[in-house]
């Protein structure tokens, strides 16, 4: 799978994501693994009938392999198209290709293309490998144990792989595909919501028979590709609301700061006496870090109201510029549930002002509702 990101070299692109670790560095993009992958890898090696420990974990290992060389297929097309890559993330349900931008329709169809064509070319070299070491191999009747039933097991995983993705529903390779297609030939909005509603038609039809079966793999896969689908139909509708918007059209300019020096007891007063949850940390002009309420919260309570802000600031603070798009703004501001620093140009930095979560709802919410009234641009003050 992949989803529109920012390049993690710019200045402003995203932390990684906080459960997550990077293992290696593949073309230029990193690898992570997210913690709940290696528990759920520990549970798929103890689901693997016959064969030794070793041998289920090597297959376990190869499997998620071929899930990552599925995410590279996206990412080397997309950079091919000169869109960067944030990184690659692997979590239980499969892995995600971050990248920076919504590619074009043409653009697209191929970087979806590629992930379910490198499993085919997986599958298709497992099997060539399966004629020479075992020729005469019986594949109504494979074998449950040894090195020649890992290789089956792996072969028909990917023909699975690429069957699974290319159900032409989002979040799956199929759903962009198919969105892909369409935009070649209408209005991509319009592309868009019949992908996403061909999408949650098929997911009823899976939890239908999920539930005759009864089968809870089918009720996941209904519920995963039902969400999937509004949720990429809503994250299109916000991008093309906010096309063409500035960090700086959206940002509070009204906004409370706390010294470097402050206590905690004089951070809780601040936080009471104002509707701002989040306050950045200054020391003159220089912003130096930005205390949240949830970690106001916890610093009072380790270390009571003599406690200074400067010991419970986060110094890792999101920041942007002025002008700066906003659009790839938006999933910082959804994955870290931080609020963005808006600071001026080099070498002062000032603080400008400060987009969060709320803010930004408002001003979406604003924005449509002037824009279907037909007025002119909103922006923030």
């Amino acid at each position: 799978m992949t989803v529109p990101e920012t390049q993690p070299n710019n200045p402003s692109s995203p932390a990684p994501h906080p459960w997550s670790f990077q293992i290696a560095v593949v073309a230029g993009i990193p690898i992570r693994i997210h913690f709940t992958f290696v528990l759920a890898l520990l549970w798929l090696v103890g689901l693997v009938h016959g064969g030794s420990f070793v041998l289920r974990l090597a297959f376990v290992l190869l499997l998620f392999t071929c899930v990552l060389l599925h995410e590279l297929g996206h990412s080397l097309v997309a950079r091919r198209y000169n869109i960067p890559v944030a990184d690659i993330t692997l979590y239980p349900i499969g892995g995600v290709a971050r990248i920076e931008k919504r590619p074009e329709p043409k653009q697209e169809f191929w970087i979806a293309v590629a992930g379910p064509a490198v499993n085919v070319v997986i599958a298709a070299i497992l099997l060539g490998i399966l004629s020479v070491v075992a020729p005469r191999l019986d594949y109504a009747h494979p074998p449950t144990t040894g090195v020649n039933a890992v290789l089956v097991m792996l072969m028909l995983s990917n023909i699975v792989l690429v069957l699974f993705n290319l159900i032409p529903a989002f979040p799956m390779d199929g759903g962009r595909v198919l969105r892909a297609v369409l935009a070649m030939t209408i209005n991509e909005q319009r592309a868009t919501e019949i992908a996403a509603m061909i999408g949650q038609l098929i997911a009823i039809l899976f939890g239908i028979a999920g539930i005759m079966l009864p089968s809870w793999q089918l009720l996941f896969i209904a519920f995963f590709v039902f969400i999937g689908a509004g949720q990429e139909v809503y994250a299109y509708r916000t991008a093309r609301v906010l096309e063409g918007v500035t960090v700086k059209q959206a940002m509070m300019t009204d906004v409370k700061t706390l010294a470097v020096g402050a206590t905690l007891r004089e951070a809780a007063d601040v936080l009471l006496a104002t509707s701002q949850h989040d306050f950045p940390v200054v020391h003159g002009e220089e912003v130096l870090g930005v205390l949240t309420r949830n970690g106001l919260l916890r610093a009072l309570a380790a270390e009571g109201p003599g406690g200074y802000v400067a010991g419970a600031m986060d110094r890792s603070f999101e920041s942007a510029g002025p002008d700066d798009d906003l659009t790839e703004m938006l999933p910082r501001l959804q994955e870290e549930s931080r609020p963005l620093v808006v600071l001026g140009s080099a070498p002062e930095r000032r603080l400008l002002g400060m987009v969060t979560g709320d803010n930004l709802a408002e001003f979406f919410a604003l924005r449509q509702i002037i824009g279907a009234q037909g007025g002119g641009p909103y922006a923030a003050h």
